[in-house]
């Protein structure tokens, strides 16, 4: 009888006609250059090498590029919609235009990549390394960028709302008119961020969890802060002129040199807040709550103080009345 040997036979045949149909990484590498505009979804370029490789309007929907090099390579206007791309290396790449909606870039390095009006809503970034990435436009709506380094990039316009950037790294960083605040059911989060230097000049950030963040030296001129959260932040030297911050949440902060010339702070909370040297000139501060705030050097030369509450705070300047 033959039976078992011709079984093992047809068993063999059949594994190696289906190795055979599954591409090994390294086929691709083989022949990177001239891939623009082609149907590449579900493919595997796990490790692969694909640098030089141009991919200008390429579908790579639920794509594998898993650790794949793809440094430099042209990828304006791909499709990347849910590919896995854990530690993939796009160093210098142009995404312009791209779509990397529920992308995973977990640790991948996009270090000074063009990502200019690309999607990456619901796209996860934990850990990924942005520095010097232009984002310009971008949307990165509920996407999780935790730990994530943005030095010295430039976001402006960039709509990050109820994104998750707790812990980032955005020292340096441009995010004038960028969206982070209130435009659906969450803001986005920065709780213990690294915003120092940064600019956020005209920025929606209404209701943003900013506490615990580092915001020394941070432009926020004419930025939108209502109801933002600045407990126990950092803001050393911030400029806030021109912003409006009513219902501020900003115990135990430090705003010391800080400047709020102009600034809406009405109703603002900052009990306990470091202000020594602050610049308040003109600003509105009805029913703003000082209360145990150390206000050494601070300028309130034409402020407005209706109903301010400063009980228990120290250097109180002469302008204002006795607590009650």
């Amino acid at each position: 009888m033959m039976i078992g040997p011709v079984r093992n036979i047809l068993a063999c045949a059949l594994a190696l006609c289906v190795l055979a149909s599954v591409p090994a990484p390294e086929a691709w590498a083989q022949q990177p250059e001239n891939l623009a505009g082609a149907d590449l979804r579900g493919k595997n370029f796990a490790g692969a090498d694909l640098r030089g490789a141009n991919l200008t309007g390429a579908i790579l929907v639920g794509a594998d590029l898993t650790g794949a090099d793809l440094s430099g390579v042209d990828l304006r206007q791909a499709y990347l919609r849910s590919v896995r791309a854990k530690g993939a290396n796009f160093r210098g790449a142009n995404l312009g235009q791209a779509d990397l909606t529920r992308a995973d870039l977990t640790d991948a390095d996009l270090s000074g990549a063009n990502l200019t009006m690309a999607i990456l809503d619901s796209a996860r970034l934990d850990g990924a390394n942005l520095q010097g990435a232009l984002l310009a436009g971008a949307r990165l709506i509920k996407a999780s960028l935790m730990n994530v380094s943005l030095e010295k990039a430039q976001l402006p316009d960039a709509d990050l709302s109820q994104s998750n950037l707790d812990g980032a790294n955005l020292q340096g960083a441009d995010l004038g008119a960028a969206q982070l605040g209130f435009v659906g059911p969450a803001p986005a989060r920065l709780v213990g961020a690294d915003l120092s230097g940064a600019n956020l000049s005209g920025a929606n950030l209404k209701g943003v969890d900013f506490s615990e963040a580092n915001l020394a030296d941070a432009i926020f001129r004419g930025a939108r802060l209502g109801g933002a959260n600045l407990e126990w932040t950092d803001a050393r030297g911030a400029d806030f002129s021109g912003a409006r911050l009513p219902w501020l949440l900003a115990y135990g902060a430090g705003f010391q040199g800080a400047s709020f010339m102009k600034a809406n702070l009405v109703s603002a909370q900052m009990v306990g807040a470091d202000l020594r040297d602050a610049d308040f000139r003109g600003a509105h501060l009805t029913q703003t709550n000082l209360n145990q705030t150390d206000l050494k050097g601070a300028n309130f030369k034409d402020a407005s103080i209706d109903e301010i509450l400063f009980h228990a705070a120290r250097n109180v300047p002469g302008e204002f009345q006795k607590d009650p």
